[in-house]
């Protein structure tokens, strides 16, 4: 008997998906690389994404990554009904650690 485990049903969709869109993300950012021209990604890890910019400026850089993320994980999320709200969690640091 063939039976699946918990982790083949539940958790591998969940983790494709978000490594979908993690893509589906970076594309963007770089499609769009104009609107936060000095900003760099220097670091992708699991579902983490760091960029490094001035921090005058690193408010703006803020928001263009969290855009990208909405976006990218909207595009591989609903793409049916009903609408799943997707919601990103960004911080500004003086270092990669938090």
């Amino acid at each position: 008997m063939d039976v699946e485990r918990l982790t083949d049903r539940l958790n591998a969709p969940v983790q494709g998906t978000a490594a979908d869109g993690l893509k589906l993300a970076l594309a963007l950012l770089w499609e769009h690389r104009d609107e936060c021209p000095e900003a760099v990604p220097v670091l992708v890890c699991h579902d983490e994404v760091v960029i490094e910019r001035d921090a005058d400026k690193a408010e703006e850089a803020q928001e263009w990554l969290v855009q990208a993320m909405k976006d990218g994980m909207d595009a591989g999320v609903n793409v049916t009904e009903p609408h799943i709200p997707i919601e990103v969690e960004a911080s500004v640091s003086n270092s990669w650690g938090g």
